[in-house]
């Protein structure tokens, strides 16, 4: 797992009663992923308060069906085993912005 990485796992809506795939953006750098969590922030179709927009020209392989936005208000802490497969991976650049922005809530 890397730092940067999006990744597809099922979220829980918050009833908890129902689940959806969604992608998340892996935070956490690679020394604290070899243990067995990961820590995540949630990737969203439409804004959210705190969060960072992403494009195509933001991800390696431009695997993004359209603009969307990691939400650094649903960031969490995610069982590696829970993670279904990668789907892309942040530019250095980007991923550079994200923590950046990320250290401003810390």
């Amino acid at each position: 797992m890397k730092q940067g990485e999006i990744v597809m796992l099922e979220f829980p809506f918050s009833n908890v009663a129902e689940k959806k795939w969604r992608p998340a953006v892996v935070l956490s750098n690679e020394r604290y992923n070899r243990h067995a969590n990961v820590l995540l922030a949630g990737v969203y179709g439409k804004k959210q308060p705190c969060s960072v927009r992403i494009t195509n020209g933001d991800v390696q392989k431009r695997r993004l069906r359209k603009t969307s936005y990691v939400s650094l208000q649903n960031v969490f802490s995610a069982d590696k085993s829970l993670i279904k497969h990668s789907a892309d991976l942040l530019t250095p650049q980007k991923l550079k912005e994200l923590l950046a922005e990320a250290r401003k809530y810390l």
